[in-house]
């Protein structure tokens, strides 16, 4: 009797756990893609996360998503939207002045190849500068280095630079802007004619406030040191750090140790212009302004 019951006990079970087994499917990994995890990793580039570090191949992937994209001709209707972590901002391009520039620049926008770039390097009293696809990974140290993969020919004129003006980053050659944008936050009289200036704020222009007032990675730092360890806290882990020519006192995060701080510390110290906050592009389109008041 004993052993009918428990063969009728297995049996059972076996039943249950095959039905359990059938109603659960469990995803398979797919290892020739580098964390290929269903669910987690969108397919689409507009689904990308844009507070997410991205890997080599979904930037890839965004650089021939760009480089495929064909826009709409650029005209003088055109009203660039561009909405930021700090609010949005309204310009106006100068398609008769750089066509180039502008063609270019709407060929990104639109394409998303912006859409959760950093303003990287922000320096008051000058200008805020984004759009490097490289502010997308997960090394700082790159940033400011990237382009789409192609560049554009220079477009100098006599259009002056002001606040508000939007104007192309390049290198050492005059012909090698490729992505990267400034939008000045003062006069700087001394880019005119080497730089090239294609647009300009026309609405939303104290978000530039707003963005050159956030301290940056060298300023919060500094803020951290003590020229002494104060008194209630003087069992904490402390360590000495000079700078400048004084010591100072800096507290060391339970999650380290000292000799890793201090190489953080001297890291972001050398960080003038990178915002200890960042400041996320989170999109910008280039829209008819005739059709978008339409709407």
């Amino acid at each position: 009797m004993r052993i009918i019951l428990l063969l009728s006990i297995t049996l059972l079970y076996s039943e249950v756990k095959e039905h359990v087994k059938d109603s659960i499917k469990i995803p398979a990994f797919d290892l020739s893609k580098p964390m290929n995890i269903p669910g987690l990793v969108p397919t689409n580039i507009s689904a990308l996360n844009m507070k997410t570090n991205l890997l080599p191949y979904q930037i890839d992937a965004i650089k021939d998503n760009a480089n495929q994209f064909i826009p709409e001709p650029v005209s003088d209707n055109d009203i660039v939207i561009l909405e930021t972590s700090r609010g949005t901002m309204k310009l106006k391009l100068f398609p008769k002045i750089a066509p180039k520039h502008c063609t270019n620049f709407k060929k990104l926008a639109n394409s998303g190849f912006y859409d959760g770039t950093k303003f990287h390097r922000i320096i008051p009293g000058f200008m805020i500068q984004g759009g490097d696809i490289n502010s997308r990974d997960n090394d700082g140290d790159n940033d400011g280095f990237g382009g789409p993969g192609w560049t554009v020919d220079a477009e100098f004129s006599d259009r002056p630079h002001l606040r508000g003006t939007l104007s192309m980053a390049r290198s050492a050659d005059p012909n090698s802007a490729g992505s990267q944008f400034f939008i000045c936050v003062d006069q700087a009289y001394h880019l005119d004619l080497k730089y090239t200036a294609f647009g300009n704020v026309i609405d939303g222009d104290e978000i530039l406030d707003i963005i050159t007032r956030i301290p940056s990675e060298a300023k919060q730092v500094f803020k951290s040191f003590k020229t002494k360890i104060p008194e209630h806290k003087s069992e904490e882990n402390w360590m000495e750090y000079p700078f400048n020519g004084k010591t100072f006192y800096v507290k060391i995060p339970r999650t380290t140790t000292a000799d890793i701080y201090k190489d953080v510390i001297k890291k972001q110290l050398k960080n003038k212009h990178r915002p200890f906050i960042p400041v996320i592009i989170q999109s910008i389109r280039a829209v008819d302004s005739n059709n978008s008041l339409n709407e």
